[in-house]
């Protein structure tokens, strides 16, 4: 069974997104936001990772197609579209993958006379080689090919909204059973979450617990080898999680702390600059700042700042991640 992927989220101004931005990100483009005069530049990310895109629904570009998101709504606090990020089987080759993400936009377009922009990317070099996943922006609006019109009401609906997205997984994962299929690959795709999957199988919802969002700033931080906070409280999670299952006994748990930390505090002393008196001390017995307990003292303190020094710099560098993520 292959386990389906399919998330959403809303591309709300008041949340300070566009879809220039957004748009410009996974195509590896420089768009200039119409409403705003912003420039979003991605192009130094270069398109090597970017496998196929196209449009379904908008006779335009892609870029285009985020102009027309951006200037059809009026409203500071609007919402100018949605953008999907989905796993693609990574059985499938480029072409069937291609064809697979086109077929389910062509079906969204149908459904709702929305348009959509979509592009495949390859998997990170330094992450995993099955990561083959799908970036898709949907219009909130209705689109006859040259321009985007009524909103589409029925997406923002508190009731009929959510029904809609449980149509949009069912859609995705019969036509990546049908496209394995159709490459000799027989196997299922499963869009529940795991907590309907635990509650079908009679299991507490508790059991599984999700990972926090990295973003692509701490997930860097990481595979450099410096542990974050939110990767920390990951671990943690993981551990307790195996521990619960009877994979990782109590005292093992401990250790593989213990020796993470000692690993933490020995990569921070050695990323410790050496810190050099500015001016010379006599080291004389008894002489005014020299040797005896005055230089322990000055010694202790220097450590202590030391410490207070990388804490700090791991403070701001989880700062850091997290306004890169938002």
């Amino acid at each position: 069974m292959a386990i389906g992927f399919l998330r959403i989220a809303k591309i709300s101004r008041n949340k300070g997104a566009s879809a220039c931005a957004r748009m410009a990100y996974v195509m590896r483009a420089r768009i200039e936001d119409p409403r705003t005069g912003m420039v979003h530049d991605y192009t130094g990310k270069g398109s090597a990772d970017m496998l196929a895109a196209g449009v379904a629904g908008w006779n335009g570009d892609a870029v285009s197609l985020a102009h027309a998101m951006s200037t059809s709504e009026k409203r500071l606090d609007a919402c100018e579209g949605r953008s999907v990020i989905i796993a693609v089987p990574h059985e499938l080759a480029v072409p069937q993958a291609a064809e697979l993400v086109a077929s389910w936009c062509h079906d969204i377009n149908t459904r709702h006379e929305v348009a959509c922009a979509w592009v495949l990317h390859a998997p990170d070099p330094d992450g995993d080689a099955r990561n083959i996943h799908a970036h898709v922006l949907v219009s909130g609006r209705r689109s006859d090919g040259e321009n985007l019109g009524k909103k589409a009401r029925e997406l923002d609906d508190r009731k009929s909204g959510p029904a809609m997205i449980e149509l949009w997984r069912a859609a995705w994962g019969k036509r990546s059973e049908e496209a394995l299929h159709a490459a000799n690959r027989f196997a299922r795709v499963d869009m529940r979450s795991w907590a309907r999957r635990l509650t079908a199988d009679g299991l507490p919802v508790e059991l599984i617990e999700g990972d926090e969002h990295l973003g692509p700033a701490r997930t860097a931080i990481e595979r450099q080898g410096r542990p974050t906070a939110a990767g920390g409280r990951n671990r943690r999670r993981r551990r307790h999680r195996r521990m619960a299952l009877g994979l990782l006994d109590e005292r093992a748990a401990a250790g593989a702390e213990d020796g993470r930390k000692a690993r933490t505090r020995t990569s921070a002393m050695e990323r410790e600059p050496q810190e050099k008196s500015k001016t010379a001390v006599p080291n004389r017995k008894g002489a005014p700042g020299g040797g005896g307990e005055a230089a322990k003292g000055r010694k202790a303190v220097r450590a202590v700042d030391r410490v207070i020094g990388g804490l700090l710099d791991e403070v701001a560098r989880s700062a850091r991640g997290r306004d890169d993520e938002r």
